[in-house]
């Protein structure tokens, strides 16, 4: 007899007819089936229930594996409220299974905001997105509860959201905790006390693999300071690229260090001020040869077979990026703007703006940030200025997208790519550029321009993710034709849900309840 043969007659007929109890079965497993039973007075629930727990049984028996283990400890109680069965919390399963990252991000942002979790039932869909999205996870960690915590703990590739009750004591979070929890624990620490926190990320140092050493040493940017350089020495030497160049990026905001004093040094010398017809003016060589010391600093003497730059190009980008940007107005008395207009009239163009762009990234500088963005030069970098937007404070970076669309000379699906790019998830436009995006959308809709500009229609998903929410309404209101393609009748639908899902999140998030 099959173990499903008691539950047969009730399941079939239906509660609604049959109003009699979910049968009985033997052991372990009928005891379990009787509290689940139990657990919920609706008579059609306490059949789903058993079925539940029938085919997991029946599962585990198809293993042919007998379980000599211990069973884990239950979950624990969850101390915060569940987001309800309902219109919400459909949708936030659609963005779940079906929406696009950046919405799946502002889902668990907008759920921490309203102190709420995720629903019980979305957990394995949730730590699923989190095993292949390193960005999601901070954000997700927050909305799992306890029940997604010990979910976490059951399978090896969740386990990165494997920890301990968030009720749980600062110092447990540290040494029992999921890497979220330990790295919300060292930042804040941190921020209280730099010397403790220095010191705690020391000592653990062996212990950790290559991403989380790489990780927990960007927690020292917060209250840099020099008693930080013989860690960040220490770090310099690791064996992981990653955690050496994390190391290199805090020493560029740490000039009176030793190792950007070195980097200093190696770029006066090949520097010089001669003078030119009747002005002096500054000349800058590649290095002739690699030095013996440059190991020792992450000086690669051998360039990469993939490399654009020419050997002692290669080596003059590397002595670039270790200097930090301070150093070069303050030697040469020149503007950031004066210094990229130099630039192009040496011999080496590429190599210093490769250079100031990386310690650009590391140590950001607002006027640097300016001088590249008035004058991009594609030529010599073949990235997206949006990378350098994103460095910029929100307001700042409007004003140049909002030029962009004023003069007219930049086609609105790169300025919507460059918003994407530059703006992190969870992060809103302002209600100006959110309308002045809205109503170019529009306007190319009403002329049928969207159903051959595949460019533009495939990111309104995902802009819809960063528009204001005032201006959410307009993209569910875009002008439909008898001729548009079934491609742009997709996305359109796409982008509809993604307005009800940001319309939904806002209104939870006002009323801070579930």
């Amino acid at each position: 007899m099959s173990i499903w043969t008691p539950l047969l007659p009730l399941a079939m007929v239906g509660t609604d007819r049959q109003a009699s109890p979910v049968p009985s079965w033997p052991g372990e497993v009928g005891q379990l089936l009787a509290q689940v039973a139990d657990a919920n007075g609706n008579p059609a629930t306490a059949v789903l229930r058993a079925a539940a727990v029938l085919a997991a049984c029946d599962l585990a028996a198809t293993q042919g594996i007998l379980w000599t283990e211990p069973l884990p400890a239950a979950a624990s109680d969850d101390a915060l409220p569940s987001l309800p069965d309902g219109p919400v919390s459909h949708l936030v399963a659609w963005s779940l299974n079906d929406g696009p990252a950046r919405l799946q991000h502002e889902v668990c942002i907008a759920l921490a905001r309203a102190r709420c979790r995720l629903p019980t039932a979305l957990l394995p869909q949730a730590l699923e997105l989190g095993r292949r999205s390193l960005s999601l996870r901070p954000l997700l960690s927050p909305v799992l509860g306890e029940r997604g915590l010990w979910l976490a703990a059951q399978r090896d590739d969740w386990r990165f959201a494997a920890g301990i009750s968030a009720e749980a004591p600062q110092e447990a979070q540290w040494n029992e905790g999921s890497f979220e929890q330990r790295r919300n624990f060292l930042r804040q620490e941190r921020a209280a006390d730099p010397q403790a926190a220095r010191e705690r990320l020391a000592g653990v140092l062996d212990e950790l693999g290559a991403k989380e050493r790489a990780d927990l040493a960007a927690e020292l940017s917060e209250r840099l300071n020099l008693d930080d350089e013989p860690l960040l020495d220490t770090l310099r030497a690791d064996r992981s690229r990653e955690v050496r160049q994390a190391a290199g990026n805090l020493l560029l905001r740490l000039p009176d260090a030793a190792h950007p004093k070195r980097a200093m040094a190696r770029m006066d010398a090949l520097l010089k001020h001669e003078r030119v017809l009747l002005r002096k003016r500054w000349q800058i060589d590649a290095p002739a040869s690699a030095a013996s010391d440059w190991k020792a600093d992450n000086l690669d003497a051998v360039r990469p077979k993939n490399e654009s730059l020419g050997e002692r190009a290669w080596w003059l980008y590397q002595l670039v990026r270790q200097v930090p940007l301070g150093w070069w107005t303050q030697h040469t008395g020149m503007s950031p703007a004066e210094l990229l207009h130099w630039a192009h009239e040496t011999d080496w163009t590429e190599a210093l703006l490769r250079g100031w762009r990386d310690v650009l990234f590391a140590a950001t500088d607002m006027a640097w940030c300016e001088a590249f963005l008035d004058k991009w030069p594609s030529v010599a970098l073949r990235d997206d200025p949006a990378t350098v937007l994103a460095l910029l404070p929100p307001a700042a970076r409007e004003r140049h997208w909002l030029r962009q669309l004023r003069e007219g000379g930049t086609s609105i699906h790169l300025v919507v790519n460059q918003v994407l790019v530059a703006c992190p998830a969870g992060q809103t436009l302002s209600a100006s550029l959110s309308a002045t995006l809205v109503d170019a959308i529009r306007r190319r809709a009403e002329s049928r321009a969207l159903n051959d500009d595949y460019a533009l229609r495939g990111l309104l998903p995902d802009l819809c993710c960063a528009l204001h929410a005032d201006a959410l309404q307009g993209m569910s209101q875009l002008a439909r034709h008898p001729d548009e393609t079934t491609s742009l009748a997709e996305v359109l639908q796409v982008t509809t849900h993604v307005v009800a899902v940001r319309q939904a999140l806002h209104s939870l998030t006002i009323s801070g309840t579930p």
